[in-house]
């Protein structure tokens, strides 16, 4: 029994040091229209595999479908997050990425956008950097 609960606790700590991105990460699911019409479905329907477990929000308009699912686990990337199976009628499911037209980690794509900003400042004046800083 000793040794059972010093392997559990050995492997929450162990598990929680390997999380150290802390911070949540956010993913957006685009779908086409078309799509979700063959497959007799909306980003309504596809939400509520969703909703329980994270937040998230669509939006439609006269563009394609958009899905913001907010996801707190620290090791799940994109790739994972498309394997995921959800409902997308009452009688079919289907993995994420077969039925998205895209999805996107925005969080990904922030440190890139900042990398690339930083790599711009670095080649620019100081005066004409903080010029554009004021704008932004």
């Amino acid at each position: 029994m000793k040794q059972f609960i010093i392997l559990t606790l050995f492997t929450l700590i162990v598990s929680s040091a390997f999380c150290n991105n802390s911070e949540e990460k956010t993913f957006v699911v685009i779908f086409s229209k078309n799509e979700l019409k063959q497959l007799d479905s909306s980003t309504k329907y596809i939400e509520t595999n969703f909703e329980d477990k994270f937040s998230t929000k669509t939006y439609t308009g006269n563009s394609d479908a958009v899905l913001f699912i907010k996801v707190s686990e620290c090791d799940i990337d994109k790739c994972q997050f498309g394997q995921t199976m959800v409902q997308v009628n009452r009688s079919t499911w289907k993995p994420l990425q077969e039925v998205a037209f895209r999805i996107i980690d925005l969080s990904e794509c922030k440190e890139n956008y900042e990398e690339l900003l930083s790599a711009f400042y670095e080649k620019i004046d100081k005066k004409k950097a903080k010029s554009i800083q004021s704008i932004l």
